[in-house]
């Protein structure tokens, strides 16, 4: 309990009464694209207490009283900034309100990465997008690249830029123009559009968008939607998920919001029930849809009148709507008007 409340960032200074018992070398260096080789820049030595760092760092316990372990007291750090190890050690003893900008956090990012240090891995991660702009995206695309070696940390950085994109642009084809006016990297446009729900990562979808699929992905058992049942002149809204979806061949004539012959979607109920649906071709119209451009002969498929839930939000409250008109799930061809709020 007493622990909790020292401040260890008194340590870092060399008067804490405390000594310092390791030193790191930390040597800043380029690539030289003529030669192919490293030259150094710059460095600097930054000196801590070992058991400080072991207590935050499973890397650094086992480096230095692991079975393992190196006798030596003085190491060398590269591929790294001198400013960012210098912040890294800083804030594995507790200091605060530092002045990081978007490089400094991407290094620190990568550093707490190597080191297995959690904590600071999701403090970086958040700053980084609490500071993400139309303006600065590019350079977190860039740094996520660049500064991170981890290639699943750096592809979830880039699909954060996507989730930042999709939450204030929307349509696909509004973020792909984008990322060409931003003279992105094909490779880094490509990573960035290929954009999941954040919840079962599988779909392009977010809350209140139509629950539809693509002929070739049916929706799989296990994500939650809201459907919509009229009768007469109440509508009814009912908690779902998938259960099963099966297909049947689309005839090449069929017009949008016809029943497929033989398809049907079932869908559990929040009772412990099932629903059974004929399943439906739907309007091939973007914005009713997660799909871009590159999907616009493909047939999409549902049952009408269901929207994805992904957070169990209550989405008919609040002050901001936008209308949806869809076909409903029964068998008529009635229209289901239905205002909610949008993300």
């Amino acid at each position: 309990m007493v622990l909790k409340s020292v401040d260890f960032s008194q340590f870092l200074s060399e008067d804490s009464g405390i000594p310092f018992d390791i030193k790191f070398e930390v040597i800043e260096e380029v690539h030289n694209e003529v030669t192919n080789e490293k030259l150094e820049v710059d460095r600097k030595t930054v000196e801590a207490q070992r058991l400080l760092l072991s207590a935050a760092s499973p890397v650094f316990k086992q480096q230095f009283f692991g079975k393992m372990r190196s006798s030596k007291h003085h190491f060398e750090i590269k591929e790294t900034k001198i400013k960012a190890f210098e912040l890294f050690i800083q804030i594995i003893y507790g200091a605060e309100n530092l002045n990081l900008d978007i490089k400094d956090m991407f290094e620190i990012l990568d550093l707490a990465d190597f080191y297995i240090i959690e904590p600071i891995k999701g403090k970086m991660i958040e700053a980084i997008k609490n500071e993400m702009t139309f303006e600065n995206l590019k350079t977190i695309a860039d740094a996520a690249s660049t500064y991170i070696h981890h290639e699943e940390l750096a592809n979830g950085m880039l699909k954060n830029c996507g989730k930042f994109l999709q939450s204030n642009l929307g349509s696909s084809d509004q973020i792909l123009d984008f990322l060409k006016d931003e003279l992105m990297e094909p490779e880094l446009i490509d990573k960035i559009i290929d954009l999941k729900c954040e919840n079962c990562d599988y779909f392009k979808c977010k809350d209140s968008m139509l629950a539809t699929f693509p002929e070739h992905k049916p929706l799989r058992p296990g994500v939650k939607v809201k459907k919509w049942i009229r009768t007469g002149d109440e509508t009814q809204m009912l908690e779902c998920s998938i259960s099963t979806v099966s297909l049947a061949p689309i005839p090449p004539n069929l017009r949008p919001n016809k029943q497929i012959d033989g398809g049907e979607i079932v869908l559990a109920l929040s009772d412990g029930s099932e629903m059974r649906l004929p399943l439906k071709k739907m309007s091939n119209n973007e914005f009713d849809h997660w799909y871009s451009s590159p999907l616009s002969r493909v047939n999409f498929l549902s049952t009408g009148g269901m929207i994805f839930r992904c957070k169990d939000k209550d989405i008919l409250s609040g002050a901001g709507y936008r209308r949806i008109t869809t076909n409903l799930g029964d068998d008529r061809d009635s229209d289901c008007n239905i205002d909610y709020d949008s993300d």
